[in-house]
């Protein structure tokens, strides 16, 4: 690796310029110590980040089992930015950077990129890790000394994970309006700021998470009774501050399951259905207690209309709004499968979905995608079974695929629903349906869809749509095998849908336990193939 060196530059002795790889550390402002500190835990990051690629990052999370290094270096952390409409023509400024966690996704989207950090260790790694990206600058320092050098010309400012501590470094009756209005004078005009933040009311707190940054239960709901300096605020309670701040134009944005290891975001135009949200205990930083299945109490959350009190976090825009409505990554996968799915507004009233690769290995993915649309369409030709059209971006499989964008309810809440209304016979007679279809025509055309999973069947009256089929393999595949996968994940979702677990594997499927051993087995290899792990 190369190492760092300073630079002084003439005429102006105060200045310090220090280089590491391709990326220059502004020290001007740095008062020569760090007044926070993760302890002996950032000397490790800085020796991974000074001593190994960034493809070597996923093994080294797996080996060392370290919540800070998971923390810190996780892949899935530059999400929450990397689906912002940034080109390769705009400037970005990113108010505390940190260890570098979405500064890389930056720098690979901007033409230029600023960064401010108070603390000089964590700004070492973060150049460490990004030594070879010359676009970007990082500012040591105070935020209040050094913001009035900055230039007024920004695209994009972000605040990720910064925005609760405003009254640290604000003195003022109003410290989040102040420091709002202070970002905003280094913004254009038609620029755009991105606020990601906890939601103090975000269930995860209500079902016996710690808060983030105190560590103790309840303290953002009971709107921390033991003082301190970070604050946190609802959707409502984000909003009121940027109307008072004066801008016209505020979007809310709702990252799951948090905006630190985001996977899929949803907005306003496009809230998640029942069912959706069923990957919520991903807390590892410290214990918690399970007051309740976060699952169940989603759905009635969504069901009420009322999930953008409980999101988890938020991430809000002010500026005009983005065109994408939600975006799903699969980031966490081996690079040959890497892709992310999107939801664009074309008008108020429709909309088409994308699925760009996040590889160059993950085009031939996409090939296979648009291939399986083929094949899968032939075997199901003239019956209820649609399965979504699909068509490549511009003849250039690197820009991905277009969908189109269907309406109707998963397979999945149609069950749920059933299930509530304690209505056997109707459950027991979509499953019946979803049997026939899963195997008709098998024997004349070998293509099989693994993939062949309630959330991926939209009814929509008497058309069942298939929006996803990206696991379709040219071979024949035994019909049961496949239902298994697709009762299998059910039943994952919530008590509710375990107690169903017998009557799908062993009174539908005719599964021993032995045969249902023998499939969780071959699912947990599907799954170690997806993600190369």
């Amino acid at each position: 690796m190369t190492g760092s060196k300073h630079v002084r530059i003439e005429g102006m002795p105060e200045n310090r310029i220090e280089e590491i790889g391709k990326i220059k550390l502004d020290l001007t402002h740095y008062p020569g110590e760090d007044r926070y500190c993760d302890g002996d835990v950032e000397d490790e990051l800085l020796e991974i980040a000074r001593d190994y690629s960034t493809v070597e990052y996923q093994r080294i999370i797996e080996e060392r089992r370290s919540w800070p290094i998971l923390y810190h270096l996780s892949p899935l952390r530059g999400n929450i930015v990397e689906w912002l409409p940034i080109t390769k023509e705009m400037k970005v400024l990113e108010v505390g950077s940190g260890c570098g966690a979405i500064t890389g996704t930056l720098a690979g989207k901007a033409a230029e990129v600023t960064c401010i950090d108070l603390s000089g260790k964590r700004s070492r790694i973060n150049a460490y890790r990004h030594m070879d990206a010359a676009n970007v600058t990082i500012h040591v320092g105070n935020f209040q000394d050094i913001e009035p050098t900055l230039p007024c010309d920004y695209d994009y400012i972000c605040l990720i994970g910064v925005f609760e501590y405003a009254q640290a470094y604000i003195q003022s009756e109003q410290p989040y309006e102040n420091f709002l209005n202070i970002v905003r004078r280094h913004v254009k005009p038609d620029g755009h700021i991105a606020i990601a933040i906890e939601n103090k009311f975000g269930l995860k707190y209500w079902a016996g998470c710690r808060e983030d940054h105190l560590g103790t239960c309840f303290a953002g709901l009971e709107n921390y009774p033991e003082g301190g300096v970070v604050r946190t605020f609802t959707r409502d309670g984000l909003l009121k501050i940027a109307g008072n701040c004066g801008f016209t134009q505020a979007q809310m944005y709702y990252p799951y399951p948090d905006y630190k290891f985001m996977t899929t975001i949803y907005s306003d135009g496009y809230l998640p259905k029942k069912g959706d949200l069923c990957n919520n205990l991903r807390n590892f930083d410290r214990e918690r207690v399970l007051l309740f299945d976060e699952k169940q109490v989603f759905d009635q959350i969504i069901e009420e209309q009322e999930f953008p009190l409980f999101s988890n976090s938020y991430l809000l825009v002010v500026g005009s709004a983005p065109k994408i409505l939600y975006m799903k990554f699969s980031n966490d996968r081996a690079a040959e499968w890497g892709i992310r799915t999107a939801i664009l507004r074309d008008t108020p009233q429709q909309a088409h979905v994308e699925k760009r690769p996040n590889t160059e290995e993950a085009c031939r993915h996409l090939l296979n995608t648009k291939h399986a649309y083929e094949l899968l369409s032939k075997r199901y030709e003239g019956t209820k079974i649609d399965i979504n059209r699909c068509m490549v971006i511009d003849g250039d499989i690197k820009k991905g695929l277009v969908f189109e964008f269907c309406s109707g309810k998963t397979l999945e809440s149609m069950l749920d629903e059933c299930l509530t209304k304690a209505d056997v016979k109707a459950f027991k007679a979509l499953i019946d349906e979803y049997m026939y279809w899963l195997s008709y025509n098998e024997d004349s055309i070998c293509v099989s869809n693994i993939d062949f999973i309630f959330p991926n069947i939209l009814v929509d009256g008497d058309k069942w749509h298939i929006i996803d089929y990206e696991w379709t393999f040219e071979k024949h595949i035994d019909a049961k095998e496949i239902a298994f996968r697709a009762f299998y994940n059910y039943t994952l979702g919530g008590e509710t849908r375990k107690a169903c677990e017998e009557l799908l594997m062993k009174d539908i499927l005719g599964f021993t336990d032995k045969q249902i051993k023998t499939a969780l087995e071959e699912e947990k290899r599907f799954q170690n193939y997806i993600t190369g792990s």
